[in-house]
Parts: C-alpha cells; sequence; structure tokens
C-alpha cells in the first residue's frame, strides 16, 4: 500500500531558538545577560523564571527549558514582549520579516537584537548518539539534530536520512519549508548563508507575529501546557500563567494548538518527536479519493439519534482530519479518528489519564466499526510493506547507528549526515509504534456496530 502525502501550507508556528556561534556558549549561565538585554529594552520577565532543566525519569538526558524557581499564581504575567522588541510586518508578510532579520544579521554587533540572534536557547524532546553511561545535553549542540528541510535532498550525497523515513511522511515533504522561501521570497535564488540561517531562525523560533524574544524559549507540550496568550493594544503579547505553575516545574508553550497541526507537522517544522499525546495523520489511494468528498468523514461517527453529521452544537462529530488519524495518549491508549471537539484541549488545557479513558470511551462509543476496520486494515498494510521492523529498528539498527556516531564523535568530527538518519529513524519508529497501536486498539476497543458489521 502506497502512502500519499496530505496537503500542507506553510504556517509561521511557535518555535526554540537556533545554536549559538559557539559551541562551547553555554545557555544557562549566559540567561541572565539575555534577561538584561530583554528588560533594558522594554521586555518584563517575571524574576521567578530561569533557564533550567527539565525534571527527567532518565538520567542521560537533560532537557533544557524555562524552569519556575518558586510558586507561581494563575494568571500571572510571565513574560512581556513589546510590540518593540519584536521582528514584526504589520501584514503578517512571513517574507518581510525574513528578510528584516536577515538586514539585522547583517548588522553585526550593532544590530538591537545581536544577543538575542546569538543566544542558544534550544530544546528537543528525542534523545540520539548515546553511549552506556554517556549524559546528553539535550539543545545544547551534543546531537546536532536539524529540521528535515536543512537534510541533504534526495540527488545530493549523504541524504540518506529522507530514504530513512522509509516513505513514511513527511517524505517528499521534507523541504517544503525552503522551497517555498525559495521561491515566494527569494525569486527562486539560490540562498546566502545569511538568508538561510535567517529562515531557518524565523522557522523555528517565529511565532505567528513575527520573531518575539524570551516568548520562544519556552519548550512545546501538548499534555503539560501552562500558559497562554495575550496581545495588548500596542501590539505587544504577553505569556500568562494559564494555571498555577509550581516549584521546578516546566514553563510550557504549545506548537500545533488544537489539533490542527499533527505531529509529522511537528516533525517536519522542528526536527523532534513531541511528546504524549501524538497526533498521527496518514493516507493512502483509497482515503484520498474518499476525501474528495467534503462530507465522507462524517458518517464516521453516529449521533444520540443514531444519525451521521454534527452534534446540537455543531461541533461534537465534526472529524478533525478527513485522513486517518490516531491520537496517542501513552504507549497502550488512543483515540482512533478523533473528532475536532476530543481534540480541542491539545495546547489548550490539560486531562489527566482517567479523564482522557472516558473521553476515549465515549468516542469510540459513537466511531462505527466499519470505518476502525477500513483503518486497522490500512496500518496494518503500511506496517506490512515497510522494509523494517519495529523490533529491528529498536533493537538493533538504532542502536548500532548511535554506536556508529558517537565513535566518530569521540575523535573530535560530528557526522551531521549520520546525525540525520538517526533523527529519521527515531521519528520512524515512532510512527511505527503509533501504527502498531492503531491496529490494537482496532482489534481491543469498543466501538459502534453499525449495519456492515451487524
Amino acid at each position: 500500500m502506497k502512502l500519499l502525502l496530505l496537503p500542507t501550507i506553510l504556517t509561521a508556528v511557535f518555535g526554540s531558538a537556533s545554536a549559538a556561534k559557539d559551541s562551547q556558549y553555554d545557555p544557562i549561565q549566559n540567561f541572565p545577560a539575555l534577561v538584561e538585554w530583554f528588560t533594558s529594552h522594554g521586555g518584563q520577565i517575571d524574576p521567578r523564571i530561569t533557564l533550567g532543566y527539565e525534571p527527567s525519569t532518565n538520567p542521560k538526558v537533560r532537557i533544557r527549558g524555562m524552569i519556575a524557581t518558586a510558586h507561581i499564581e494563575p494568571e500571572t504575567v510571565l513574560i512581556h514582549t513589546p510590540a518593540s522588541l519584536m521582528i514584526s510586518d504589520f501584514d503578517r508578510n512571513h517574507c518581510e520579516v525574513i528578510q528584516r532579520v536577515v538586514e539585522e544579521l547583517e548588522l553585526g554587533e550593532e544590530s538591537k537584537w545581536d544577543m538575542y540572534f546569538n543566544f542558544d536557547g534550544s530544546s528537543s524532546v528525542s534523545a540520539s548518539g548515546l553511549d552506556d553511561g554517556e549524559e546528553e545535553e539535550q539543545g545544547h549542540g551534543q546531537r546536532h539534530t536539524r529540521t528535515p528541510t536543512q537534510w541533504k535532498t534526495e540527488d545530493q550525497p549523504g541524504s540518506r536520512a529522507i530514504l530513512e523515513l522509509q516513505g513514511l511522511p513527511p517524505t517528499g515533504d521534507t523541504h517544503r519549508h525552503i522551497n517555498w522561501y525559495t521561491s515566494a521570497c527569494n525569486d527562486s535564488e539560490e540562498l546566502t548563508s545569511i538568508q538561510l540561517k535567517a529562515f531557518v531562525m524565523f522557522l523555528t523560533r517565529a511565532a505567528d507575529r513575527g520573531m518575539v524574544p524570551m516568548y520562544d524559549l519556552m519548550n512545546h507540550h501538548n499534555g503539560l501546557i501552562n500558559t497562554r496568550l495575550q496581545i495588548d493594544e500596542e501590539g505587544g503579547m504577553s505569556v500568562i500563567a494559564a494555571t498555577a505553575i509550581e516549584e521546578n516545574e516546566p514553563i510550557y508553550n504549545t506548537y500545533s494548538r488544537g489539533g490542527g497541526e499533527s505531529t509529522v507537522d511537528v516533525f517536519n517544522t522542528y526536527g523532534f518527536v513531541e511528546d504524549y499525546p501524538q497526533l498521527w495523520r496518514w493516507s493512502d489511494v483509497d482515503m484520498i479519493v474518499k476525501a474528495e468528498d467534503p462530507n465522507h468523514a462524517f458518517g464516521r461517527y453516529v449521533g444520540p439519534d443514531e444519525n451521521s453529521g454534527v452534534d446540537a452544537e455543531g461541533r461534537g462529530f465534526e472529524p478533525n482530519s478527513h485522513h486517518y488519524e490516531i491520537l496517542v495518549i501513552s504507549p497502550t491508549l488512543a483515540a482512533l479518528h478523533p473528532t475536532k471537539a476530543l481534540v480541542h484541549v491539545l495546547g489548550n488545557g490539560r486531562r489527566t489519564i482517567d479523564e482522557w479513558k472516558v473521553e476515549i470511551n465515549n468516542h469510540h462509543a459513537t466511531l462505527r466499526k466499519s470505518h476502525v476496520n477500513t483503518m486497522h486494515d490500512s496500518a496494518l498494510a503500511v506496517l506490512s510493506e515497510l522494509p523494517t521492523t519495529i523490533k529491528e529498528d529498536e533493537n538493533t539498527i538504532l542502536p548500532n547507528e548511535r554506536r556508529l556516531f558517537e565513535k566518530v564523535k569521540k575523535k573530535g568530527r560530528v557526522d551531521q549526515s549520520k546525525a540525520d538518519t538517526i533523527q529519521a529513524i527515531e521519528y520512524r519508529l515512532a510512527f511505527k509504534k503509533a501504527l502498531k497501536l492503531a491496529v490494537d486498539v482496532a482489534r481491543s476497543g469498543q466501538f459502534y456496530l453499525d449495519s456492515d458489521e451487524l
């Protein structure tokens, strides 16, 4: 079964900072200098916020991000970035914003934003390249991971990363962002090194309003988000505590609110597989044909009156996607074909595992078994046609690639192609596990037995 890529549109979404010029640069030690720069130009940041390492159950992995140093009450203004500190465009023209970044980068130390540009606040949520006993500091040049748009294309030497996706999305779409920038903003001319740097900075750090210093240091987590945004009359942006934030608790943002972007989209833009909850989306030839009918997916669900369509509020039974989709809450808990109502909480609030179980059981009770069977068959067909299995990837291929990467790195050289390859294998492994979970849930879940199943 051949997988087909889903149509996507470039959007400037929230991101994390780019790597600093100096590989020995310590962002945690230099965070006070960034705060001084930020506040001296009119920015505000709560003194109970610092840059540190998030609590982790894996002693080998340190995830750097914004951390609360003391209890913070709900509705506290955590960060305020005035419009004068943003690099933006009134009409939100992405090309114009990137061009402004190019011009400021060309000014070097004379730029108002030089400190901001060179601060390494990047963060990540996926480990690679570890030997036994080695500690990895994520987001500080140890992994050397990049966004897929920075990988070598299939016609370039060392382009193995794309092949290692094994045809899974975003195969064929990995360079969508840079292709857009080159054609829409640069008349399809070859990019200069400064243009490329500005583009990657924009892609991975920008909000929909443009470049917003300090705000872009928050990590992404759609399950534990504890902030919301507020725009003031002057165009400034505030980050507000949506819940109480306790001492040593990370301060989270979202890069994909309300189920609009899938885990595939997050990976394709930022280069990491997000933590749970994850929203995996794929399609095949049969589904592409069905998706031509804008109403086809509404037939997946059965309302209280046993009719298809939306609920009384006009949203409850509206599909989140017209393609195959699985919302993964944990390695064993997932919802098939989630509705917009079910995924709305992503990036907008929190649910406990028990709350998710209730919501998913109720959702599956309205989902027609005939549609579940079709999804089951598609996921199983995809898995059966991939050249390697989950077990092979997890137990043999990935550990071997990591060992080879570390062997070269210990000699003082970073094999970027190998780092990209590891990144692709980690991603495809996560995708395969989601497909396998879709098969398992389809077999064990309780669904609505429609006429095709009776």
